[in-house]
């Protein structure tokens, strides 16, 4: 139970830092910086409620828990609503990227994270905000920096998700088998030359 709440407590933790970082990403690539407390708040808000969920479902990979944990993650979903679904490729697919099952799903993931990325940058560039003047290399460097360490931040956070649930036996310090095949393979070794 203390791996449970030490999870999700660190995840809200780190909601909330990566909510704070989006906001003052949004301030920096506005032209018209008018913003309220109650959508900074907002956005902070479902950020921790998200970090919250990762917290509780890896806690709960870790400790050998029912793979029913994972819902723990669905109502910080509602981050990615209006303008925030830019992102929600990065989380729902780019979590394979950092390796966590085969190589099949890890390209899907590297391929989701590259084409948000790409995504917005053709946002930034072909569809600016009516009115506006054209970006300039600073404007769209900020853009996608910031867009970057953003999407990548959420695809490290998703592939706490998609982890593989730890086995009781992980913990054995002779592994699954006691030792024994290790031990028969070596011997089988030496005796095949």
């Amino acid at each position: 139970m203390t791996a449970l709440l030490r999870g999700a407590g660190l995840g809200l933790a780190l909601g909330a830092v990566w909510g704070v970082l989006a906001r003052i990403w949004m301030r920096l690539i506005t032209t018209d910086p008018e913003f309220s407390w109650a959508g900074t708040l907002a956005i902070i808000g479902f950020s921790a409620l998200l970090g919250l969920g990762v917290g509780l479902v890896h806690a709960s990979r870790r400790t050998g828990r029912s793979r029913w944990w994972t819902l723990a993650v669905v109502p910080g979903l509602v981050l990615f609503m209006s303008p925030g679904m830019l992102l929600a490729p990065a989380f729902l697919l780019g979590g394979p990227a950092f390796g966590v099952r085969g190589r099949l799903l890890r390209v899907v993931g590297v391929l989701t994270i590259v084409g948000t990325l790409a995504l917005a940058l053709y946002l930034v560039l072909f569809m600016p905000d009516p009115g506006a003047e054209d970006p300039s290399f600073g404007d769209v460097l900020v853009f996608e920096v910031g867009f970057a360490v953003l999407a990548v931040a959420l695809a490290w956070a998703s592939s706490l998700v998609w982890q593989r649930k730890a086995s009781a036996v992980q913990g054995h310090a002779l592994g699954a088998d006691g030792g024994v095949v290790a031990v028969a393979g070596v011997h089988d070794r030496l005796v095949g030359q």
